[in-house]
């Protein structure tokens, strides 16, 4: 379904949250082509976007593991602003929903913002932007440099092993 991407994964299990938790109303992805998206459904929808991801630095020598924050764009539909089925109450019902929810490989949802974005003939559009947290980690390549097989240490007062031979 979702392949291995990391991102799609977590943008299924917010997906799947929501439209657990509002049986009521349209969830789906933000489409490919938004130019052709129509809200047509009778009661409401709520489109998710990825926005993208901020990284912590990291002062790892090793490897490299980063905290990687990822910020999601909840487009909220309503018909109507103010009754208890418009874009308000919506967003209402969509903030209680996500808020403190974990998606598969994050660490709980919390809030950033939300605002107007639009309204047409009576259809509302409003905007809450989440954030998660997950852990974004370098794929290590095997390391085939030559291993120390033994060690022999000596003090400068010690005689040289004789079974050391100087490289010719």
């Amino acid at each position: 379904m979702m392949g291995n991407s990391i991102t799609l994964a977590i943008l299924a299990s917010v997906q799947e949250k929501l439209r657990q938790d509002l049986p009521s109303v349209e969830v789906d992805l933000f489409p490919d082509n938004p130019a052709t998206y129509r809200f047509i459904h009778p009661v409401g929808a709520v489109l998710i976007g990825y926005q993208g991801s901020d990284y912590e630095m990291t002062d790892d020598t090793f490897g490299i593991a980063q905290t990687r924050k990822l910020t999601f764009s909840l487009t909220i539909f309503g018909r109507g602003v103010h009754h208890d089925k418009g874009a308000i109450a919506l967003l209402d019902k969509v903030r209680a929903v996500i808020t403190g929810f974990r998606p598969k490989h994050c660490n709980k949802i919390h809030l950033l913002s939300e605002r107007y974005l639009h309204q047409d003939g009576g259809a509302w559009q409003y905007e809450l932007k989440v954030r998660t947290e997950t852990q974004s980690v370098e794929v290590c390549q095997p390391d085939n440099r030559p291993k120390v097989v033994q060690v022999h240490t000596r003090q400068p007062t010690y005689e040289l092993n004789p079974q050391l031979k100087p490289k010719s």
